[in-house]
């Protein structure tokens, strides 16, 4: 079992476990569940032709495709791209041109933009997710793929899993390179002294395409073992009703003051 896989690890330890509660869709996923979904998307991935080094975009509002696709990473050696679905086509153009993405997986919401941006970037291919729905691209490719084994890449703790891009607001934008050690070493620093373990129930409202919605602190909850709960976008009465719902049982939440 790999150190950085912890949905391996949760799953051979605790399969029944809840994982994520997508509120956006309604959907839940046990460890076990999110596991399968995990292999499957590395092996879409792998039948269009990603490997160690390859990129993964994402356009997207919140929603347990952002994990499929990061432990995918982990499991194959690819890197996944976060997009910042508030900028224009013009801004996300460099972006990619910049990472040079091999797919793209974009909400329906933002399909025009997405292909706009493979004409402009030269992406081979793109999936669609539309709000969890079986017949979407993504979850068709996920189905296709089920049950196809995988080669598994060994990687190590400097090896990257996830690009995020700075703002560019005193310039271009940097591609930030953040490695499985790194994302380790957040889980440690953050989850512990904010007690996340098996019992957490974490609410995410912040987007998972920023290090505020994935690492403060979807990641370090599902290092531990915990419920991730996720909203798509933040909304203030919406997010107090989940607060305030007993039958969430919300433990921990993060948000901007």
């Amino acid at each position: 079992m790999r150190a950085y896989d912890w949905i391996d690890h949760h799953t051979a330890n605790r399969p029944h476990k809840e994982a994520v509660r997508d509120l956006g869709t309604g959907r839940t996923f046990t460890y076990a569940e999110l596991d399968r979904r995990v292999d499957a998307a590395a092996a879409a991935f792998a039948r269009l032709g990603i490997g160690r080094g390859d990129r993964i975009a994402v356009l997207a509002h919140n929603g347990v495709e952002f994990f499929d696709i990061q432990f995918a990473c982990a499991r194959t050696g690819a890197i996944c791209v976060l997009l910042n679905w508030r900028l224009t086509v013009s801004e996300l153009e460099y972006i990619l041109t910049d990472s040079a993405p091999t797919v793209l997986v974009h909400d329906a919401e933002f399909a025009e933009a997405a292909r706009e941006l493979q004409q402009r970037c030269a992406i081979a291919s793109l999936l669609e997710i539309d709000g969890g729905h079986a017949d979407s691209g993504y979850e068709q490719a996920l189905a296709d793929a089920a049950g196809t084994p995988v080669d598994q890449v060994e990687l190590t703790h400097d090896d990257v899993v996830t690009i995020m891009y700075t703002s560019g607001t005193t310039g271009l934008p940097k591609g930030a390179m953040i490695t499985h050690g790194m994302n380790f070493w957040n889980c440690v620093n953050l989850g512990f002294p904010a007690g996340v373990g098996l019992d957490t129930v974490h609410l995410n409202v912040l987007p998972l395409f920023h290090t505020g919605g994935l690492n403060c602190y979807s990641n370090p909850v599902l290092h531990g073992g915990g419920t991730v709960v996720i909203l798509q976008q933040f909304d203030p009465a919406e997010t107090l009703r989940v607060l305030g719902d007993p039958e969430q049982g919300i433990t921990h939440f993060f948000a901007v003051p």
